[in-house]
């Protein structure tokens, strides 16, 4: 069984790749909320597929079923797809990837991912994740980046891009990221931190917020200012909805204070700290964000089911 189904193929102009995995890789799904936002706005053709019967445990990820009038619909199996996009105003091409983080045979599975990246001629690639931090949702978004290549970190230095220093545990980017560089392949990373206490909402203003370093890193020249007009709209309805509890109220400015003084923003040599998502966020003194803010998330699905936001719909996968 072929693990590659290859679709369209068309020539590509030295593509860079954009790259996504939803899981360990993505919290408040802002990784994989940016790539099917570029999917979306460029409608995007698929060309490529990796098939999921080796890497994943169905009974983990689920394959789903859908009927309509007692008829069953095809099932759609966990997707690990490539698109293809050309920007005929630019130097080069791009292939967007987006997919579920593989449970298995994680060195089987970057194999085959670099296949699909050979086969079509790719220059660089660039990854993107996003992990759960101590920080308020009315903060800035932090960005650090991570690179195999001088010349791609000097780009991200450019832009004012924080290293990491990061050791420890590490997902599929970091897999695929090393595979890269082993093969040669220019690559990057591009994370963005999400607070821990909006983890399992989208976070529209952590997807903007990579957007905007996606667009610069690449040159795109995308327009995202109704972007950013809704990340400015969702920051407002959380922050309606903390103003309701007096206690995550306290709870949030107590956060904002510690970043003002720059508590858990910086280590002592002034890096920028990259929380390891195998652990469990901790407030310090502060008290637990799950007993505070317990009911945001709830409110903030309440409000996207009543009323769905135009440009990051809480969609199922892309077929």
């Amino acid at each position: 069984m072929s693990l590659i189904h290859y679709y369209n193929q068309p020539e590509l102009r030295d593509p860079v790749v954009l790259v996504a995995f939803g899981g360990w890789n993505d919290a408040a799904e802002a990784a994989t909320s940016a790539v099917k936002f570029l999917v979306d706005r460029w409608s995007s053709e698929k060309i490529a597929e990796i098939e999921a019967e080796e890497f994943f445990v169905f009974t983990e990820a689920r394959p789903t079923i859908r009927y309509e009038d007692g008829i069953q619909h095809p099932i759609n199996w966990p997707l690990n797809q490539f698109f293809a996009q050309r920007l005929p105003e630019g130097t080069r091409d791009v292939i967007l990837f987006n997919g579920i983080e593989p449970h298995l045979k994680w060195k089987s599975f970057s194999s085959t991912f670099l296949d699909v990246c050979k086969h079509f001629n790719v220059s660089e690639v660039l990854f993107l994740g996003a992990l759960l931090a101590e920080i308020p949702h009315s903060a800035d978004v932090p960005i650090i980046g991570t690179s195999t290549n001088e010349e791609m970190q000097e780009r991200l230095l450019e832009m004012a891009i924080r290293n990491s220093d990061y050791e420890g545990a590490t997902g599929i980017l970091g897999v695929l990221q090393d595979a890269c560089r082993r093969e040669q392949i220019p690559a990057a990373s591009l994370w963005a931190s999400a607070s821990h206490y909006l983890a399992a909402t989208p976070n529209v203003k952590v997807t903007a917020a990579l957007l905007t370093y996606i667009n610069q890193f690449l040159s795109f020249g995308l327009d995202l200012k109704e972007v950013h007009s809704e990340a400015v709209r969702f920051e407002e309805r959380v922050t309606a909805l903390v103003a309701q509890d007096p206690e995550a109220s306290a709870y949030v400015r107590r956060l904002e204070e510690q970043i003002a003084n720059g508590i858990e923003a910086e280590d002592e040599e002034g890096n920028a700290i990259l929380h390891n998502p195998d652990r469990p966020v901790g407030t310090g003194p502060l008290p637990s964000a799950d007993s505070v803010i317990r009911h945001v998330e709830e409110l903030l699905r309440e409000e996207r089911q009543n009323g769905n936001s135009a440009y990051f719909d809480d969609d199922e996968e892309t077929e």
